[in-house]
């Protein structure tokens, strides 16, 4: 199991998602301690933010991996068009 990491501008992320949309997204976060035993990651490549995603129906959340102690750190979450831009 893995610990959860929120950055600070992660809950002014969450405050734009509807509340339909925010139920499916904190069931998505949860299944993410299970890392790396989930089927919608990727890996990132030559992202300036983070090193991997995770889809969330029209979601992304993008988040770093702190191996030995075992954190993920969520870094940002939005709509597929938005979150890829510095």
């Amino acid at each position: 199991m893995f610990e959860l990491i929120y950055a600070r501008s992660v809950e002014k992320d969450l405050r734009r998602i509807s509340a339909a949309d925010l139920k499916r997204l904190r069931n998505g976060l949860e299944k993410l301690r299970e890392f790396p035993n989930l089927p919608s990651y990727r890996q990132l490549r030559n992202h300036p933010l983070a090193d991997y995603r995770l889809r969330i129906g029209k979601y992304r959340v993008l988040f770093d991996v702190d191996w030995p102690a075992r954190q993920r750190h969520i870094l940002k979450i939005g709509p597929r068009q938005d979150v890829y831009e510095p």
